[in-house]
């Protein structure tokens, strides 16, 4: 028995070993399969990575040559718009330069016939002759001003001057072309010891245009209004009238070079401007460090239109 037992423990021991061996061979074969797949599925996706990360640096790559051809055209039309832009500048002071005299001539004929007294329908062809070319001094006067503005050459002659007199100098003309149009033009305040520091033949140029603005857009028996209101370091000048309105989406686009409400009605209106007078005026006040304006609460409710200049430092103040 004692044999037995000699020989058995020993061979047991044996056993427990080889199943120790075999349990460990086989988790090791099982671990080893796990990180085997483990690192091909790492392997396959960092693979896939790697072959999106090429083919963004070749379509970039792609985009970058489409770019550089994109941005060399842009260049080319950039200096063509340039060279027309400069063009059509020098046309137009050409142009203005060489219209002028044959303007003066027909208008001094026209003025000299008059005072002739040639007949009734003549005097009247011979004035419609000199309106037409009062209108086209006008417009010359207009194109003058924007071939300057657009070649950098529109300067301001600013001297200190007394704001309340350069009003007053041209409200008597422009009440006069009220009363022929049939509306009443009201100063509601005048003014007094406003001086500012500006040109005042250009500041002038923009009131006149706004009151003939306002004029001609109301209708016969309303009224226009002029109005003036210090606002801190400002004088802002109010024209207010009970014409024919501004549509919400024009009031910033009315002031754009030749552009002319889509929403006026009247093809008589539309075709006595030349969508130039508030371009300029807009160049003049900017010129001044100033702003310019229109408020409007729509189409046949009249509008408002303002500008305000800085004031001369030393400037009295509106009670």
């Amino acid at each position: 028995m004692e044999m037995i037992l000699i020989i058995a423990i020993p061979l047991a021991f044996i056993l427990l070993l080889a199943g120790f061996l075999v349990v460990a061979q086989v988790s090791g074969f099982v671990q080893s399969t796990y990180f085997n797949n483990r690192q091909r599925l790492s392997n396959t996706i960092i693979q896939q990575y790697v072959e999106k990360i090429a083919l963004a640096q070749t379509q970039i790559f792609q985009r970058s040559k489409q770019l550089e051809v994109l941005s060399g055209k842009l260049s080319l039309s950039n200096q063509e718009l340039a060279q027309l832009n400069d063009m059509k500048s020098k046309f137009l002071s050409m142009a203005v330069h060489d219209i002028r005299t044959p303007l003066a001539s027909i208008r001094g004929f026209g003025e000299l016939l008059i005072k002739k007294k040639m007949g009734e329908k003549e005097d009247k062809y011979l004035h419609h002759i000199v309106s037409a070319t009062n209108q086209l001094n006008r417009l010359i006067s207009d194109l003058t001003d924007l071939a300057m503005i657009e070649a950098g050459k529109l300067k301001m002659e600013k001297a200190i001057f007394n704001f309340p007199e350069m009003a007053k100098d041209i409200l008597p003309g422009i009440s006069i072309n009220a009363q022929k149009k049939g509306v009443e033009l009201m100063v509601r305040n005048s003014p007094d010891g406003i001086v500012v520091d500006g040109d005042k033949f250009r500041l002038s140029q923009v009131l006149m245009n706004l009151l003939n603005n306002a004029i001609k857009f109301t209708p016969v028996a309303n009224k226009v209004e002029l109005f003036f209101k210090q606002e801190g370091k400002y004088i802002t000048t109010f024209i207010k009238d009970s014409g024919i309105g501004i549509h919400p989406t024009e009031t910033k686009k009315i002031f754009g070079k030749f552009y002319q409400a889509k929403y006026q009605k009247d093809e008589k209106l539309r075709k006595q401007g030349w969508g130039l007078g508030l371009s300029i005026s807009h160049e003049i006040v900017k010129s001044h460090n100033g702003e310019i304006g229109v408020t409007s609460r729509g189409l046949d409710k009249g509008s408002t239109f303002w500008f305000k200049i800085p004031l001369e430092k030393n400037s009295a103040i509106i009670s």
